[in-house]
């Protein structure tokens, strides 16, 4: 709006789409909507690929294979229904942005033109910030599995994460209970 644009917000915006012959344009106004829009969308996406494993690198989820430049690949590919989830996602984001009803009537945006340079700027600037999020926590987890070690406790990383050991995995814990023909049974931690 301010830096390409001229930083006009017009009016009457946020009922109708206003072209260049009236006194107050809305052009603006929607392409910063729409490059908004595109981002947000394609960060929500990536950021469930992000989230595939919380603490390892989207490029290296498996630190001992040897493809190490298409792991990445496998990787997405290996949960087929969330890859086609972001997929649809991706596909959705281009008649969103340029079916003119749809665009101008529903979501008050318009097509874009050079703006996806600013959306693909921003999203290298996402991977980035996401990845140096988890190298950060892979190194504040590595030094409180060293100072565990060091006090004597082991176990590393797991004795560190304490009352948060439960959620790690999908597997039942021992204090949780089911019912087998009216009579509580314990299950063991599988």
């Amino acid at each position: 709006m301010f830096r390409w644009g001229d930083g006009d917000l017009a009016m009457g915006c946020n009922t109708q789409y206003n072209d260049a012959s009236t006194d107050y344009t809305c052009d603006t106004v929607f392409r910063a909507r729409a490059t908004t829009f595109t981002c947000m969308t394609w960060f929500a996406l990536f950021l469930a690929w992000e989230m595939i494993n919380l603490r390892r690198s989207f490029f290296r989820m498996q630190p001992d294979s040897k493809r190490y430049f298409t792991q990445w690949m496998f990787d997405i590919w290996s949960n087929r229904f969330l890859f086609w989830g972001i997929m649809a996602g991706f596909v959705l984001a281009f008649p969103i942005l340029y079916i003119p009803v749809i665009n101008h009537s529903v979501f008050k945006h318009t097509a874009i033109s050079w703006e996806w340079g600013i959306v693909f700027v921003e999203t290298v600037l996402f991977f980035a910030g996401i990845e140096t999020w988890k190298w950060c926590k892979r190194i504040y987890f590595r030094r409180q599995a060293r100072k565990q070690e060091k006090k004597g406790h082991e176990g590393g990383e797991q004795a560190y994460l304490g009352d948060f050991n439960r959620y790690i995995s999908m597997s039942r814990s021992d204090t949780q209970a089911s019912t087998n023909n009216g009579m509580k049974v314990e299950q063991s931690m599988v």
